[in-house]
């Protein structure tokens, strides 16, 4: 009798923890289900992914809505990761390093020759600088060169390299953290020179199929064999189909292809590691840069806090994140098919929520704030209103002060001159780049330079008529 009331005591000691658990894990996937939800229908997002792993298993995956051909969005569904290739492209590099192929501190020059820069200090560019993102080139020369349409598919890289050559350091190399595609451009047309290989050709050998990422792609004709379509801009927070631009020299930094499973492949090896490299490398690939700065060799880390690498990516019509933090064997990657620079910080707060209910918290969404677009289109509105009216009372007055109606008229004409340089140079950006990001504020801009432009047009105009009508009036 004893060992019978022992046996179904040590029995229960076993099942009553693995209930707990169990029903823990269920409870923590009900959060998550219901969180995304919310977050999904609140920023009008039509399609997602979600993958959550912790200690070894994969607690929560999902997908919702479609994609921009109407197909359900899967774990399989390919996605444009956006800069979450910059991870995968550095994990290129630390394996070519750990070849013997490559020294992290090594100028660049001895790669790629070929690319050339002006600079007054006396250091070089070294392959860990671009890695850090502290090479010193200008984030807006960058995007001089990054998210084009009509490159090469073949040549991409190279054409792309050719067109940043000869560029003006805007810092000292190792200095200042500077955040630009093109330092993973580079990278890239380093990886094609030491292995001889295509930058596509060359991830599909030694990174993809060594992890089993058999739907991740670098190249547009396999993204397009694995079902990548258009994604979606946003206007006034609502999803338009884009137009699906792809830059065929953008894999290293932004245009590589993945799914929900595959990245979650690549968490884990962040995890466990592999043959890809070894135990010293895989730490030295995950950890903070010595410098004190916040970005390591193809991972951001948070300025204050939890340091655990993360990346977010975003091209002009997908979003994505991915995170891990080693000490607590927890990761997750989220995809997305719409996406506007003004609504970024909104998007974030959807991870920063999944960490939130992992973390036994209550999650919280950032509201998704469309008052810039508004408060242009009520600016633009009211001028078309004001010019209007005050053209009709020009027009209706027999007597007016040409100077002063000159002076609004010179005025207006300069304003729509200067509008778009004035902001591309306090945001730091292109207007090419303004447009890709944030194409209902650029619209609204046009508009707005549009109605300066006529209306003081207009004002000449009426000024010349009422010249010629009292000329007029005078000869008879």
């Amino acid at each position: 009798m004893r060992k019978i009331v022992l046996m179904l005591f040590t029995l229960m000691l076993i099942i009553i923890p693995v209930h707990s658990f169990a029903d823990k894990g269920i409870n923590t996937a009900n959060q998550i289900q219901t969180f995304m939800d919310k977050a999904l229908e609140e920023y009008n997002i039509p399609g997602a992914t979600l993958a959550v792993v912790h200690k070894g298993n994969t607690i929560f995956q999902n997908s919702w809505g479609t994609m921009s051909d109407g197909s359900p969005v899967s774990e399989d569904t390919t996605f444009p990761i956006g800069s979450i290739s910059k991870p995968l492209t550095s994990l290129a590099i630390m394996g070519l390093v750990e070849e013997g192929n490559i020294k992290l501190d090594e100028p660049i020059d001895t790669y790629i020759p070929m690319f050339t820069y002006q600079t007054n200090s006396n250091k070089s560019i070294t392959v860990r600088h671009l890695l850090e993102q502290t090479s010193g080139i200008g984030a807006y020369e960058g995007l001089k060169v990054t998210d084009q349409k009509n490159r090469d598919e073949k040549s991409g890289i190279t054409q792309a390299v050719e067109e940043l050559s000869g560029v003006e350091l805007r810092q000292s190399p190792g200095e200042i953290y500077e955040y630009n595609s093109a330092n993973y451009l580079l990278l890239g047309a380093i990886i094609e020179s030491v292995s001889d290989q295509t930058f596509s050709s060359y991830m599909n050998d030694h990174i993809f199929s060594p992890l089993d990422m058999q739907n991740t792609t670098a190249d547009y004709e396999s993204a397009i064999d694995k079902g990548l379509v258009p994604g979606y801009q946003s206007w006034f927070g609502k999803p338009v189909r884009g137009d699906g631009l792809y830059d065929h020299s953008g894999a290293p930094y932004g245009y590589m292809t993945s799914t929900s499973s595959d990245l979650i492949k690549f968490i884990e090896f962040m995890f466990q590691g592999g043959e890809l490299l070894s135990e010293k490398s895989l730490v030295q690939f995950q950890s903070p840069p010595e410098s004190g700065q916040r970005y390591g060799l193809g991972w951001h880390f948070h300025r204050s806090g939890d340091k655990y690498p993360y990346h977010t990516g975003a091209t002009t019509e997908y979003k994505s994140e991915i995170f891990f933090i080693p000490e607590e064997e927890l990761g997750a990657v989220l995809l997305t098919n719409k996406y506007h620079e003004l609504e970024a910080v909104a998007y974030l707060s959807m991870m920063e929520g999944i960490r939130s209910i992992m973390n036994g918290e209550n999650p919280e969404l950032t509201p998704l704030n469309v008052s810039t677009q508004w408060i242009a289109l009520g600016i633009v509105l009211l001028l078309i209103v004001v010019m209007s009216i005050s053209l009709i009372r020009l027009n209706r007055k027999k007597a007016v002060n040409k100077k002063v109606w000159k002076f609004f008229g010179i005025l207006s004409i300069l304003l729509a001159v200067v509008l778009i340089p004035i902001i591309s140079f306090f945001m730091g950006i292109s207007w090419r780049t303004f447009g890709l990001f944030a194409p209902d504020l650029q619209f609204l801009i046009q508009c707005l330079i549009g109605v300066l432009g006529v209306y003081g047009i207009f004002i000449f105009l009426i000024i010349i008529a009422k010249q010629k009508n009292f000329k007029t009036k005078k000869e008879t």
